[in-house]
């Protein structure tokens, strides 16, 4: 027996042509067929001459497609410590992921990262997730793991803000693809956190696992990210933070007119 198309790929083809894949499932199962697998094989091949070269293997710039590379390695590792399989480029493109806007952005400012993220996960597995000897662990505000569907929700973005493309993965997962601004501290610091957009939960959360995966140090040692969604009924909002002393992400929150000159924004761009 030969050995079939990736999984995620054939998710992807059925994807693209449900109709066909659910009146060929049926005719085989009133028929009495078993070639489901050649059938899997021609919807792959279908979707792979549709899709072939969508996604950032055919970014024109070979140092900007070198940065995607670099940034899907690092959250493949992320996503399987994780136990949530990342999809694959082409995904993201047939959600309608513009990868060559973000290409564009991503050439005009170096410290842009492409942060694949999976919203929906639920805290524990995030926790379990920083609970490796790279980083001491994941330490969540009260009101924050209180709150925690809020945050971990693709949704969870300010009012009139379109919510990103997403892949849908099993489980209710939903992958998104946004560049975040990777520097060590915020882009834009001292400003409250109407002073959006900002990048969801999932989105810094991924950052700093991709970051630790590729033996870089973790952002944030020195300053506060706020973060996408509000709490207690618009009162509060969570920010992140790396707290190198106890070699901890925290997650804390504060009212959302609270301003400092260490906490700030990383607008996403997507």
């Amino acid at each position: 027996m030969t050995e079939g198309p990736p999984l995620e790929r054939v998710r992807l083809a059925r994807a693209l042509f449900p109709d066909l894949a659910a009146e060929l499932d049926g005719a085989l199962a009133r028929h009495g067929g078993d070639d489901t697998a050649s059938f899997d094989d021609w919807l792959d091949g279908a979707a792979t001459e549709m899709l072939g070269g969508i996604g950032f293997d055919e970014v024109a710039d070979p140092a900007i497609s070198a940065r995607f590379e670099a940034a899907f390695a690092a959250a493949r590792a992320a996503a399987d410590r994780l136990g949530a399989p990342l999809p694959e480029p082409e995904a993201f493109t047939a959600a309608g992921v513009p990868f060559e806007r973000l290409a564009s952005a991503m050439a005009a400012d170096p410290e842009l990262l492409p942060v694949p993220a999976p919203h929906g996960l639920g805290s524990e597995r995030w926790r379990r997730a920083f609970a490796h000897g790279d980083v001491d662990g994941l330490v969540l505000a009260t009101e924050a793991l209180r709150e925690f569907d809020a945050l971990d929700a693709l949704d969870a973005t300010p009012t009139g803000e379109a919510a990103p493309p997403a892949v849908e993965a099993p489980g209710g997962v939903r992958w998104t693809l946004r560049l975040v601004p990777a520097g060590h501290r915020p882009a834009r610091l001292g400003l409250g956190f109407s002073h959006g957009p900002h990048p969801t939960l999932p989105e810094m959360l991924m950052l700093q696992l991709m970051r630790v995966m590729s033996g870089e140090p973790p952002v944030d040692a020195e300053s506060f990210t706020w973060l996408s969604g509000s709490l207690a009924d618009g009162r509060l909002a969570a920010r992140h933070v790396y707290d190198a002393s106890d070699g901890v992400v925290r997650i804390s929150c504060r009212e959302v007119g609270s301003q400092g000159p260490h906490l700030g924004a990383r607008p996403p761009v997507g």
